[in-house]
């Protein structure tokens, strides 16, 4: 019989930011992590935003985004370190970051980005053999010279 022991975290995320602490949630339900993940992505959508070409974004659409990013932060954290975030300035590679852990922590490791038109070929199946050959057989042939 197989048995396998999960644990839920009890204690809160903390981000620390400089001589401040951010308290973050425990833990999030998956359909509410990414109901919010969605709503941000949203807002980017709507405002015209694409972070893959950040060359052409102007004011108009980055102070709404990093509004909605700050949203998007504090709907994670107690209730004390929200109020808190809510009157700290923070450069936007704080903000950046703060946005990467979160969807760290809470989207279990993965980061969800949405579609892509840009996205990698995929992998080649399981167990198919590349053209190289084995550096260990390299190695020997050349000692049996």
């Amino acid at each position: 019989m197989a048995r396998k022991s999960f644990q839920l975290q009890t204690e809160p995320h903390v981000a620390e930011i400089g001589d401040t602490e951010l308290l973050l949630r425990p833990e999030v339900m998956g359909d509410e992590f990414l109901d919010m993940l969605e709503e941000l992505q949203a807002t980017y959508r709507d405002l015209g935003v694409d972070l893959g070409n950040v060359a052409t974004l102007n004011a108009e659409q980055l102070k709404p985004a990093v509004a909605a990013v700050r949203r998007f932060l504090a709907e994670f954290m107690l209730p004390e370190s929200a109020e808190l975030f809510a009157g700290m300035r923070l450069p936007d590679r704080i903000l950046v970051q703060l946005l990467e852990w979160v969807i760290e922590i809470y989207g279990g490791g993965s980061r969800p980005t949405g579609s892509s038109s840009g996205s990698a070929t995929p992998s080649p199946p399981p167990g198919s053999r590349g053209s190289a050959s084995s550096r260990s057989k390299a190695s020997t042939r050349a000692r049996g010279r």
